[in-house]
């Protein structure tokens, strides 16, 4: 009876939706140096940024495979479907079954319950898709690093800019509108904070927060035409910012005031859906870009990325191909080669990738363990090639990274 009951208990675990839904790639388990799971919504409101981390994984881990003494990677990719609780399930049965490292979590909240897991059992866990800063400042820990651009890099690049077209724009007074959860608020402080370092003189006029899951956002928009500010700093993300485009410029706010989006709002998610509705002259940035910076590499991934699936990349693709970078890299450099001598080896690690300028390198700050680096901010253009897109980035500002 005891050996029925446990063949039925395997036979359940094997149909749990949590194992059901994965994608395995890479080396055989038996080859493999390392075995890393990868957390990413693959189903649901939020799979576009799963399946694009699978591609981008994929095309790295052929590009490592094929060079000499690279590491053999095998690299699990379950499904979150976007859902905190589902996604503290999934890291819990990566870290059980002996994978070396943790990677991924589009969304900060989960990724701070990741992190705590990984603290927890001394797991390595390559952040890649969130933009939550407290994961490098005061939720730091020895087996966390950040691999993308996070929110308090991304404002800092945003106040410099704003700094700089001061006197362009002559701007003094500026709002806020972004969502009521941990991101929408860091998004803010850390743009003030920016500003305070980089001694740019401001008034606010008004903050908004809308509810998770808010949709309409006309009494936002009414509000803020009644008294518009200079600049107003947005701090929504993909669909949300998407729709208050959409209502923002049916209403005319955006001929009203010079409306900034400088975290994510300038990736191709946004620029493909909005086409002819988004104005020319929009300040936008992102993680990482489809038409900049213009060098070999960037237009390799792109293209690379495009023959596989007829359509141009998200930033979260390029933060999962950055993954398997830096544990290339940081395996060949390892002292000894194991998970160990691996984590040793990624402060400081440098590492080149897709996004990176002619003359620059990504690196790893060794104190903050978080990645170094550019920030292109541009504004909005009319521009062909890159449908479903019509308005694409250009003016560039580009920003290097300062250490903190």
């Amino acid at each position: 009876m005891l050996l029925v009951r446990f063949s039925v208990l395997i036979f359940t675990l094997l149909l749990s939706p949590i194992l059901q839904a994965e994608v395995v790639l890479g080396a055989t388990k038996q080859e493999a140096d390392l075995e890393v799971g990868c957390l990413y919504p693959l189903t649901g409101p939020s799979a576009l940024w799963g399946n694009d981390a699978v591609v981008a994984l994929e095309m790295a881990l052929e590009e490592v495979h094929r060079e000499k003494d690279a590491p053999k990677l095998r690299v699990y990719v379950a499904d979150t479907m976007g859902k905190q609780f589902r996604s503290r399930e999934i890291a819990t049965s990566f870290i059980h079954r002996g994978v070396d490292v943790l990677c991924g979590v589009v969304n900060s909240n989960i990724a701070l319950e990741v992190s705590q897991l990984a603290k927890q059992h001394q797991i390595l866990f390559l952040g890649a898709g969130h933009s939550t800063a407290r994961l490098t400042e005061d939720q730091r820990h020895p087996w966390y690093f950040h691999l993308n651009n996070d929110a308090s890099q991304s404002s800092d690049a945003g106040a410099r800019y704003l700094r700089d077209v001061k006197a362009e724009m002559e701007w003094q007074t500026i709002s806020y509108i972004g969502p009521d959860y941990e991101y929408g608020h860091q998004i803010w402080q850390t743009m003030m904070n920016s500003l305070q370092r980089h001694h740019v003189q401001y008034q606010v006029k008004d903050e908004f927060y809308s509810l998770l899951g808010e949709t309409d956002y006309r009494l936002y928009i009414k509000a803020l035409l009644a008294d518009p500010p200079d600049v107003l700093v947005s701090g929504h993300w993909t669909r949300d910012l998407v729709i208050f485009l959409e209502q923002a410029a049916r209403a005319g706010l955006l001929e009203s005031t010079h409306f900034v989006n400088f975290d994510t709002g300038g990736g191709y998610f946004v620029l493909s859906r909005l086409g002819d509705t988004l104005p020319e002259g929009v300040v936008l940035s992102g993680r990482s870009h489809i038409n900049w910076p213009e060098t070999s590499a960037n237009q390799t991934y792109i293209n690379s990325f495009f023959e596989r699936t007829q359509r141009f990349p998200t930033f979260i693709a390029q933060d999962a191909y950055t993954v398997i970078r830096v544990l290339d890299v940081g395996w060949r450099q390892a002292k000894p080669q194991t998970v160990s001598g691996l984590r040793n080896a990624l402060p400081g690690l440098k590492v080149s990738l897709p996004e990176d300028p002619q003359g620059f390198q990504s690196y790893i700050d060794p104190d903050t363990h978080k990645i170094m680096q550019y920030q292109a901010i541009g504004t909005t253009q009319q521009t062909g090639g890159f449908a479903p897109a019509t308005r694409m980035l250009g003016q560039w500002r580009a920003y290097p990274p300062l250490v903190p």
